[in-house]
């Protein structure tokens, strides 16, 4: 199996700075820009491999990317539930000083056991990490011999890297995955194989940051 994993593109949350887990926000023209050649790039990709299935996020940022690729390729397209981002719950769409400042008191929990505890209406990142691994591990099993696309998320991909490669999930820390960012892992016979992570030329002649 192999897996061709990419993080969307620039969007408004992303630069004000919100929390912007499960809600939508909007591309910034950058991010459309982005958005263009990252689908452009992702096609070019499946077009060299035989790609059985494109799966993406439920959330439109991640799922517009996923559905055109898709397109392009002829492959079906599907989101699943478990690719979205991490739930933030009291915290959605606030800057981390504002969600500090509302909600001292789960702030500081969160920050007590950032892994381990469940933000009120939201996940814990155990239990976030746990979904995306379990989705991968049934993915493994329906796609042993298949190429695959995804989109999704910064946190959903750093998931899906660990859990490919076996490594504990307190190693996600050592991936940087940035905006439009592309993933490309083989799994030969089950065993993850990090082949390449990098982010496209975009028009801008930078990486998406």
């Amino acid at each position: 199996m192999k897996i061709i994993c990419a993080r969307h593109t620039e969007t408004e949350g992303n630069v004000r700075g919100y929390y912007n887990g499960v809600s939508e926000s909007p591309y910034t023209q950058k991010g459309l820009k982005q958005k263009a050649a990252l689908e452009n790039e992702l096609t070019r990709l499946g077009k060299g491999e035989s790609v059985a299935r494109v799966y993406a996020s439920p959330i439109l940022r991640a799922a517009c990317i996923g559905e055109t690729v898709a397109d392009r390729l002829s492959v079906p397209f599907e989101t699943a539930c478990a690719l979205r981002e991490f739930h933030f719950g009291i915290f959605e769409g606030m800057t981390y000083r504002e969600a500090e400042a509302k909600h001292p008191k789960e702030w500081q929990a969160w920050m007590a056991d950032y892994d381990g505890y469940a933000i009120p209406g939201g996940d814990s990142f155990h239990d976030y990490h746990r979904r995306v691994a379990d989705f991968i591990e049934e993915i493994k099993t329906i796609h042993a011999d298949d190429t695959i696309v995804m989109v999704a998320h910064g946190g959903t991909v750093l998931s899906v890297l660990v859990t490919l490669l076996g490594l504990p999930v307190e190693a996600r820390w050592h991936f940087k995955i940035e905006l439009g960012s592309i993933a490309i892992v083989d799994c030969p016979e089950g065993y993850g194989i990090l082949n390449t992570l990098y982010v496209p030329a975009y028009p801008d002649n930078t990486a998406a940051d």
